[in-house]
C-alpha cells in the first residue's frame, strides 16, 4: 500500500466506513510505514475527528443516505460506461472481442475521494445552514428587544424586568366586551411612571385619551396624561404616585357628551 492509499484509508478510518478485512490492512500498512508517514496520519485522524464536532447536533432524514447513495452509483454507473465505451473505441478491432470487466469489491480510490468530498461538502453546508440558522435568530431576538425598548423605554426596561421595588396597576374595561387594556409602572426611586396601553381607541374610535386620578366614586381627583390613540401599542411616562394615587382612570375625551370611563384600576396589582 503506498502512502496516497494510506492516507485515503485514514480518512476512510476516521469517518468509519472501512470495513473490516480494509480495516486490517489499514493497521498492517500504519504499523510497517515509517515514523513520519505515521506521524502524518495521525495528524489527519486527529483533524477529521476535530470535524466532526462542526456538524449540527440534528438527526439527518433517513432517506437521505439512499439519496447519496444512489447518486454516487448513478454517477459511478455513468463514468465506467464513458470509459469502456472509449476502451472499446480504442482498442476494438474486428474479429476481435473484449471481455467483460467484472466489477470487484475494491471501489476505485477517485470514488472514495468524490464520495470524502460530497460527505464534507454535506457538512459544510449543514453548518452553513445552522449558523445562518442561529444569526436569523439572534438578530429576530435583537429586533424584538428593540421594539420592547422602544415601546418600554429604555431607562424602564431594567425596572419592568429586574426591579423587585417596582409598583404595578392594571386598568381593566368598564365594558367587559372592549379589548383596551392598559398598566402603570412605578419605580419609588424614579420621577416618573410609565404607562402601557393597547388597544386603546380600536373599539371606541380614535381620538384623545385622558389618564386620570379617581376617588371611590369615580370622580376625577386629578387629570395625569392627555394623549391620542388609535388602537396600536404605546408607552409614555406620566407623573403619579402609585403609592398613593392607585385608583387611576381612562377616560375618552367627548366635547358632546362628555368624558366616557374606559378603562379603571381598582389599586395596586399583588406580586
Amino acid at each position: 500500500m503506498n502512502t496516497r492509499e494510506l492516507l485515503e484509508m485514514t480518512v476512510l478510518d476516521s469517518m468509519g466506513l472501512l470495513e473490516t478485512h480494509e480495516q486490517d490492512l489499514f493497521e498492517r500498512a500504519f504499523a510497517d510505514s515509517p515514523p513520519a508517514i505515521r506521524e502524518q496520519v495521525r495528524f489527519e485522524q486527529a483533524r477529521l475527528v476535530d470535524l466532526t464536532d462542526l456538524l449540527p447536533g440534528v438527526e439527518p432524514r433517513a432517506e437521505l443516505r439512499g439519496i447519496v447513495i444512489d447518486t454516487v452509483r448513478q454517477a459511478m454507473d455513468e463514468a465506467e460506461a464513458a470509459q469502456a465505451a472509449e476502451t472499446r473505441r480504442a482498442h476494438h478491432t474486428p474479429g476481435r472481442s473484449v471481455p467483460r470487466l467484472s466489477r470487484g469489491p475494491r471501489v476505485s480510490w477517485v470514488w472514495r475521494a468524490a464520495a470524502i468530498g460530497l460527505a464534507v461538502s454535506v457538512a459544510v453546508l449543514g453548518v452553513a445552514l445552522t449558523q445562518y440558522q442561529m444569526d436569523f435568530n439572534n438578530l429576530e431576538n435583537e429586533l424584538r428587544l428593540g421594539q420592547l425598548e422602544e415601546l418600554v423605554g429604555a431607562e424602564h426596561l431594567d425596572d419592568l424586568v429586574f426591579n423587585p421595588q417596582t409598583k404595578r396597576a392594571f386598568l381593566t374595561p368598564v365594558d367587559a366586551g372592549s379589548p383596551a387594556i392598559a398598566a402603570v409602572f412605578f419605580n419609588p426611586d424614579r420621577s416618573v411612571a410609565r404607562l402601557y396601553h393597547k388597544n386603546v381607541g380600536a373599539d371606541a374610535g380614535q381620538g384623545t385619551f385622558r389618564l386620570v386620578v379617581l376617588d371611590e366614586n369615580d370622580n376625577v381627583v386629578r387629570e395625569v396624561a392627555t394623549f391620542n390613540s388609535e388602537g396600536r401599542r404605546h408607552g409614555l411616562d406620566v407623573r403619579v404616585d402609585l403609592l398613593n394615587e392607585s385608583r387611576l382612570g381612562l377616560m375618552q375625551v367627548s366635547l358632546d357628551e362628555g368624558d366616557r370611563l374606559l378603562l379603571r384600576s381598582d389599586g395596586l396589582a399583588a406580586g
